[in-house]
Formats: C-alpha cells, structure tokens, sequence
C-alpha cells in the first residue's frame, strides 16, 4: 500500500510539471511581441535617432520593420535581428521623412524578403514627425484691404473694381504636428 501511495504521489508531481513546462512553451509561442521605442516624436530635418526595444518575436531570426504614413505609403523600413529570446535593442534614424503621424510596423520576415512572415503577429507603436518651421496660427488676415479701382499697373491690363478680399481666410495652424508630451 506504501509503494502504491508513493507511485501516486510522484505520478501527481510529474503530471504537474509536465502540464507547468507545456504551459509555459504555449504561454511564449502564443505570446504577443512588445516593442518600445524613444522617442516617438522628432523634427523631419535633419531626423532624429529612435531607439528600439523589442521582445516576443522568432528567437536569432529576422524581424521587419516599416514607417507607415497616414497615407498608407511607406517611405523608410529595414531590419532587425533577434537574439536567443527573440527580442532586440537597437537604434534606428528616422530621417527623409514628410511631417506626418506614423505607425512603425514590427513582425518576423525570416527570409528579410520585404515582406512580413504569414501568420507573424505585427506590432506597432505610433511615431510624429514634426515640421521644422513655424507657422503662426494667429496670423491675422487684414479684411479691411482696399482694392484700388482706379489702379493702373499696365495699359491693357484691366483692374477689377468689384474683386472680393477673403475675410475668412483660414491660416493652417497644424502644418506644425506637435509632439505629446
């Protein structure tokens, strides 16, 4: 009966840690990757490093990367490769880019053919770039000019006494796309 008990018990403790192990393997394997970046917002000219901290995907492998615009174009992208755990950290310049609010795209492209791997989780983190200049939103549009209709630039050029000056002009305040903070 003894022998039976003890058979038992270790029966129990194998079944556990064969279910812990197998839990922990599906845990991983189903786990969704991470990526961290820093900043997330730069100026366009002359760009600005980003640093790139990355785990979750296929360990010593390739993972793809691209900068998506709010057109859907993809102006910059390249790669990165994993480690053992199937994370990175490393450092990409996010430069020749328009002003505009982006989404870096992270998944495994094994084979580095340009193309995320089918099935590959993508992750992605949101980056802004930003204009260099400024643009004054409280730029003032002068709705009393006078247009002078007696007003000769050119013989045979005629001058429209009844032309119209826009009041309402509107000035683009968000060609500058600020970085939250």
């Amino acid at each position: 009966m003894y022998r039976i008990g003890k058979l038992a018990v270790i029966s129990t403790v194998f079944a556990f840690a064969i279910f812990g192990l197998t839990s922990i393997m599906l845990l991983t394997a189903f786990a969704e990757p991470k990526v961290d970046l820093s900043p997330t917002c730069g100026p366009a000219d002359p760009g600005f490093n980003i640093v790139i901290n990355a785990n979750g995907f296929k360990a010593n492998s390739t993972v793809g990367w691209k900068f998506v615009g709010s057109d859907s174009k993809i102006p910059l992208y390249g790669y990165f490769d994993t480690n053992s755990t199937g994370g990175f950290n490393d450092v990409t310049y996010a430069d020749d880019l328009k002003p505009d609010h982006y989404k870096m795209y992270f998944a495994d492209d094994s084979d580095g053919d340009g193309t995320f791997d089918i099935g590959a989780k993508k992750v992605y983190a949101n980056v802004t770039v930003n204009a260099n200049e400024a643009v004054n939103a409280n730029e003032t549009v002068n709705a009393n000019e006078t247009v002078n209709a007696n007003e000769t630039v050119n013989a045979n050029e005629t001058v429209n006494a009844n032309e119209t000056v826009n009041a309402n002009e509107t000035v683009n305040a968000n060609e500058i796309i600020p970085c939250e903070k």
